[in-house]
């Protein structure tokens, strides 16, 4: 990813807890125990902020739950398919005021089988 410049021509710090997506596929989320999970963006089925520190993103098999602080620039970069990989923010990430993860949760769906009488 290129460095994105200041007014002043230095470099502008980068939040840890996403990267942009070049291939437009899907997303990498790393989750508290270090688990990683690919959710390609074909099994998308919708994305829901709930104010500036939540994110719910629903796709076939589960749901990815997003908490932190100022969460838009996500929620932008989800709609338009170009979220790479999503994670904790880093202790030291300088742009903690920012954009900041606290939390990523999966819940995987579950299937409610009826059966008829």
């Amino acid at each position: 990813m290129s460095q994105l410049k200041t007014k002043d021509g230095t470099s502008k710090p980068e939040p840890t807890c996403y990267k942009l997506g070049g291939s437009r596929l899907g997303i990498n989320f790393e989750l508290p125990d270090k688990t990683r999970l690919f959710a390609h963006y074909s099994f998308l089925s919708h994305v829901e902020m709930r104010g500036e520190e939540e994110i719910n993103v629903h796709f076939t098999f589960g749901v990815v739950r997003v908490t932190g602080r100022r969460l838009e620039a996500i929620y932008s970069l989800l709609n338009e398919h170009n979220l790479d990989f999503a994670c904790r923010s880093e202790a030291t990430d300088p742009c903690r005021d920012e954009i900041e993860i606290t939390k990523i949760m999966f819940e995987a769906a579950t299937e409610e089988k009826v059966f008829g009488s």
